[in-house]
Order: structure tokens, then C-alpha cells, then sequence
């Protein structure tokens, strides 16, 4: 068994494991991803460990599905996770809190969430 990758925000107060790097890089346009330069890969939420999401905030907005979660601290966007009656099986991870050297030779899938 490999060791899970773990990524943290900046004042380290929140980190995340994951079983995998990931495959590629989803880039959204969305006007939030856009502001905040989040990177979010997917994972299914039984996969992934959050350390210290009591350090965390979350921001809904828009469509109301899903929740954006922040370090309260330092302001890094750490991941969003599904709300209930949606389905529960993604969630993302901002693959920017993990060493650049795990990510960013990955290819860049575009996500059009503008449109959404």
C-alpha cells in the first residue's frame, strides 16, 4: 500500500490526504474558481482525510450544491464538499495545497462552469 499524499494550506492549520495524485488538472471559469485560482481534483469523499476541518468555513453559494470550505487563518481554499440532496459521491480537493511537483506537468481538462 502507497502512502496517502497530503496537502496543506498555508498557515497549516488544514491538511488533506488522498489516496492518489490526480490524473489531471480540472480547471474551472466559473467566477469563484476564477477569483481564487482554486484547483479543485476529484475524489470520492470515503477516500479522502481532512485534518483540522474545524479550522474551516464554508461558503454556498449560486445553485446551492455544494459547499466551498476556506481556512479561516490563512484564507486558502481547501476543498468543497457536496450538500445534502445532492449526489455524495464527489467531492474536490484544491490540488494547489499539494507540492507543485505532484500537479503541474498534469494535463488541464477545461470545466465551463459559467454556463452551469
Amino acid at each position: 500500500m502507497t502512502e496517502p499524499l497530503v496537502g496543506r494550506c498555508h498557515c497549516g492549520a488544514v491538511s488533506i490526504a488522498v489516496p492518489t495524485p490526480p490524473r489531471e488538472v480540472p480547471q474551472c471559469n466559473c467566477s469563484l474558481c476564477m477569483a481564487t485560482g482554486f484547483l479543485g481534483s476529484y475524489y470520492n469523499p470515503a477516500d479522502v482525510s481532512i485534518n483540522g476541518g474545524d479550522a474551516c468555513d464554508a461558503y454556498i453559494w449560486g445553485d446551492r450544491m455544494i459547499a466551498i470550505w476556506h481556512c479561516r487563518t490563512c484564507g486558502v481554499g481547501t476543498h468543497w464538499t457536496p450538500l445534502p440532496g445532492t449526489p455524495p459521491d464527489r467531492m474536490s480537493v484544491n490540488i494547489r495545497m499539494f507540492p507543485p511537483e505532484i500537479w503541474e506537468t498534469l494535463p488541464v481538462r477545461s470545466i465551463d462552469g459559467r454556463s452551469f
